[in-house]
């Protein structure tokens, strides 16, 4: 089974600056990523209507104007977190979507992803929970259509895999997809609202995530009935 890659992927420098100025962008890119970080600590803690701009400064340990010369608001820096992270997780769920993998291996890949992105981001993903997925914020065509691209890459696996022969083919893509994805949807909100006690010991804490995949998968693709099959 190919292990999950990184929900956030993250690339850095691997070379000193040469251009004149080279050095002040990447410095006011590192401000400008640390806010963003800071912001999402400090709106996992209060939310977005209990956080301050003042908050994220003194999170972020800076002057609280130089917040202002990055950002208009906090919702901008809220639209700013979406987008950018987002981005990097429909990246990773479409270079598992396309690994030539069996459609199993694939969808608990992707699961696993979800998951571990729970326990390698706790904060992330409690703000696109509570405040980014039920926001009136994110009803703008913009970002409608930014989440809607996960349903469009799932729509085009499911499809694919009815082509390949390891999908019904009685079942539309499209709610193959509503159903896959409202399903870890709900799983995800069960971490983040804490409804079960994880492992404490992280090992324990990443096999009980790949069961929880392989369970989640097991599940959408072969039902709960008895005589299904039982991998």
């Amino acid at each position: 089974m190919p292990r999950p890659v990184s929900p956030v992927p993250e690339v850095e420098p691997t070379a000193k600056p040469t251009k004149p100025g080279a050095t002040r962008v990447r410095r006011g890119q590192d401000k400008r990523d640390l806010i963003l970080q800071a912001a999402i600590k400090v709106f996992a803690r209060a939310g977005v209507h209990g956080a301050r701009v003042s908050d994220i400064a003194k999170e972020a340990g800076i002057a609280y104007g130089l917040v202002y010369h990055y950002f208009k608001n906090k919702d901008e820096i809220l639209v700013t977190i979406f987008e950018e992270q987002w981005l990097g997780f429909l990246a990773a769920v479409r270079d598992i979507g396309n690994n030539g993998q069996p459609l199993r291996d694939r969808l608990v890949s992707i699961a696993a992803l979800i998951l571990n992105a729970y326990r390698l981001r706790p904060d992330w993903v409690k703000v696109l929970v509570f405040e980014i997925q039920r926001s009136a914020r994110f009803a703008q065509p913009g970002q409608v259509q930014a989440m809607r691209r996960l349903f469009d890459e799932f729509e085009d696996l499911f499809e694919r895999a009815q082509v390949d022969g390891e999908m019904r083919t009685d079942i539309r893509p499209a709610v193959s997809a509503t159903m896959f994805i409202g399903a870890l949807e709900i799983v995800i909100t069960s971490l983040v609202l804490e409804t079960a006690a994880l492992p404490a010991d992280e090992t324990e804490e990443r096999a009980y995530y790949l069961a929880f995949a392989n369970e989640t998968v097991e599940i959408f693709l072969n039902g709960c009935a008895r005589g299904g099959s039982t991998r």
